[in-house]
């Protein structure tokens, strides 16, 4: 099959009523999502304006000095997923806080299962 055939069958896909809204993931699917997420902390930074992802980047890396690299991803709302490379590296970083960035409190937390990661509790820091 070539890549038009693919792109019109692609385009054709229609949900039936009965489908529509509902997305069933494989249980494999799931425990996989679930294993990628253990090494993730999710952060959000108590500041009123936007926080630029590209100084919190910088500030992250000389001040955790971490042993592999940390990827950081915006959630939007200044909400943060933080991919660790070693399970150590999060493990030090999470009791090494409380953590603040240009004056502001962090809330740094662990995930608490797959879903909506806005409505994660960013109520409580522990000091």
């Amino acid at each position: 099959m070539d890549t038009e055939e693919l792109i019109k069958r692609c385009i054709s896909i229609r949900l039936s009523e009965e489908e529509e809204g509902k997305v069933v993931f494989k249980s494999r699917m799931k425990i996989k999502g679930q294993k990628n997420l253990t090494g993730c902390l999710v952060r959000k930074v108590l500041l009123l304006r936007e926080v630029k992802i590209e100084r919190l980047k910088l500030a992250i890396q000389l001040v955790w000095r971490t042993g592999q690299e940390v990827k950081i991803e915006s959630l939007g709302d200044n909400i943060f997923m933080f991919k660790f490379g070693s399970n150590e590296d999060k493990r030090r970083i999470l009791a090494g806080g409380p953590w603040h960035f240009e004056r502001a409190l962090i809330v740094l937390t662990e995930l608490s299962g797959i879903g909506d990661i806005k409505k994660q509790d960013f109520s409580h820091v522990s000091f």
